[in-house]
């Protein structure tokens, strides 16, 4: 799914917690998160020290994100099995925390990966329950 300037636009404007929702409903449905890779992923730190590893939704959003420190990075997309059994358990084992939907001016929400496990499941059987619903108003 691709979208328009103004769709990126009112998306970027929206505060982090709002973006979060938007990356947690957007990858439940579409099955795929986004990062910026070069050689290895965009990481950042926050003011602790702590490593964050950026992702977003949708590739767009990403490479809003390719400039500064990430310049030269691609936007590199990933499947949410992937996330959920490989990349969040090892970011939990590393001490690495998930960087949410950054953008040019905020480095977005920075949940446990625990955390951005269960919102992605509880998601997923959200959307799955709707599905059901209205497979039975057919």
């Amino acid at each position: 799914m691709t979208i328009d300037a103004q769709q990126l636009k009112e998306t970027v404007r929206l505060p982090a917690p709002q973006r979060y929702t938007v990356f947690v409903a957007d990858v439940a449905r579409s099955g795929v998160a986004w990062g910026l890779y070069r050689n290895g992923w965009a990481l950042a730190t926050k003011d602790d020290g702590t490593l964050v590893f950026a992702m977003w939704p949708q590739r767009e959003f990403a490479q809003l994100c390719a400039e500064f420190e990430w310049e030269g990075y691609e936007a590199q997309a990933f499947g949410l099995d992937e996330l959920l059994d490989g990349l969040l358990p090892q970011l939990q084992q590393d001490g690495i925390v998930p960087g949410i939907f950054r953008t040019p001016g905020s480095k977005g929400t920075m949940p446990t990966p625990g955390l951005l496990r269960a919102d992605l499941q509880d998601e997923l059987k959200r959307q799955e329950s709707m599905r059901r619903a209205r497979a039975g108003d057919d």
